[in-house]
């Protein structure tokens, strides 16, 4: 996306703990207990990928190492990564956010750029209504849950 006018909408939607949230809706199980996606569980090597709520809660961190992680919160579930899994659902979620508009621009796996400007009156709601809709329907009919910021630029929409 090129620079955006100050009229421009932009949406930048973010999954949320995105590794995590998709082990939790494939296994169900793991939504009640601290849990973090990590390198090599068996070995307890590597490094924490993504965590949930429970583990966040428990002083674990993104980038943290297994072994730390598991001295901290024993009961951690460590979970191995995986990544065709994680691409399977990023190409989902894209796929949604394209039946908001075309130019939906991914920044990583887990993150997009939306420019909603020309489609936004098509949809008949304000920018705040429509990004709400797009999470509804992430969390509905894909199972994880999305952050929207919202702005005239991709910069302020990534802080928003």
């Amino acid at each position: 996306m090129a620079e955006q006018p100050k009229d421009s909408v932009i949406f930048h939607c973010d999954c949320n703990a995105f590794y995590a949230s998709v082990e939790a809706l494939d296994n169900p199980a793991l939504r009640d207990v601290p849990m973090a996606v990590a390198g090599s569980p068996e070995s307890r090597r590597g490094i924490v990928l993504a965590k949930n709520e429970q583990a966040k809660a428990r002083g674990i961190f993104t980038t943290q190492t297994v072994w730390q992680a598991k001295k901290l919160c024993p009961e951690l579930v460590l979970v191995p990564p995986r990544h065709d899994r994680y691409a399977e659902i990023s190409r989902q979620v894209n796929a949604l956010y394209m039946q908001y508009t075309n130019l939906v621009e991914p920044a990583s796996i887990d993150e997009s750029y939306l420019d909603v400007t020309g489609s936004l009156p098509h949809f008949g709601l304000s920018a705040h209504a429509l990004g709400d809709q797009v999470r509804r329907r992430v969390r509905e009919e894909i199972g994880i849950t999305i952050s929207v910021g919202i702005s005239f630029c991709k910069a302020f929409a990534k802080m928003g």
